[in-house]
């Protein structure tokens, strides 16, 4: 059975002026030209570096920033900010999982042409808020293949550390939503400073009350002192729970998957 869509992703009705092709043909157009892009490119197997594929594939200038990205740093004041025109520049402080996805998101952008094509849409008709939505599809697909992601984290039984050793470039955050877009039901849950600030379902629209089993199991990490990945049952529900290593906040994922399916 093919990967399912998350409600998360971009759908056609959601994409402006795109509604003569199905979700179904959008994903797959997406899906075979990652596919296609990577394997041009040397990528037969993760991790996915989009440092790399931005600098090879799409000629892109990679840089740290400087003082003239700056616009306090002028001697005589203010000086206007630098046009980046076709680069990317990194922050002093970036994580690397922030940079691979920085750059992720400039591929995906400069893939854009090419899925719009392969789906009969006039490159260059597509405004502002179709780019923003078709760069969030692409941009997952471009770290997490479908070709690849989908194998992986059943073979590890959707253990996100375990997937996390695998792909190495994405984000946390990121593997867990990818999730959402395979075959069985489950909810995903990112709680910072016991603040839930994400949570989705793909089977059904989740709001952000976590449930019994949910409480359980977050409140079991955070008294197991090692921060050591939980599971708990409540209600009809299984669910994982892993504490994030690094971060800003004070970060876990949870996994909710129903007993009954």
């Amino acid at each position: 059975m093919p990967d399912r869509p998350s409600p998360a992703d971009p759908s056609p009705g959601s994409i402006p002026g795109m509604s003569d092709f199905t979700a179904e043909d959008l994903f797959d157009a997406v899906d075979r030209l990652v596919g296609e892009l990577l394997t041009h490119h040397g990528f037969e197997e993760p991790p996915v570096d989009a440092v790399a594929l931005a600098q090879e594939a799409f000629d892109l200038t990679v840089r740290e920033a400087d003082e003239e990205d700056d616009p306090r740093q002028g001697r005589f004041g203010p000086r206007p900010p630098r046009r980046r025109g076709r680069e990317v520049v990194f922050r002093p402080d970036q994580s690397e999982e922030s940079r691979q996805a920085v750059c992720a998101r400039a591929c995906a952008k400069e893939l854009i042409p090419a899925v719009l094509t392969r789906l009969g849409v006039a490159p260059g008709t597509e405004n502002k808020s179709a780019q923003t939505s078709l760069v969030g599809l692409i941009a997952p697909r471009l770290l997490l293949p479908t070709r690849w992601f989908g194998r992986d984290a059943r073979k590890s039984g959707y253990d996100l550390f375990a997937i996390k050793d695998r792909y190495p470039t994405a984000g946390y955050e990121m593997i867990a939503l990818r999730m959402l877009e395979l075959d069985e039901p489950c909810v995903v849950a990112v709680v910072d400073d016991g603040i839930v600030a994400t949570r989705r379902g793909n089977r059904a629209p989740a709001t952000k009350t976590l449930t019994p089993a949910e409480e359980l199991c977050l409140e079991r990490i955070g008294r197991n002192g090692d921060r050591e990945p939980q599971t708990a049952r409540r209600d009809g529900w299984t669910v994982h729970g892993w504490p994030v290593p690094s971060g800003p906040f004070n970060r876990i994922i949870l996994r909710a998957v129903p007993e009954d399916v």
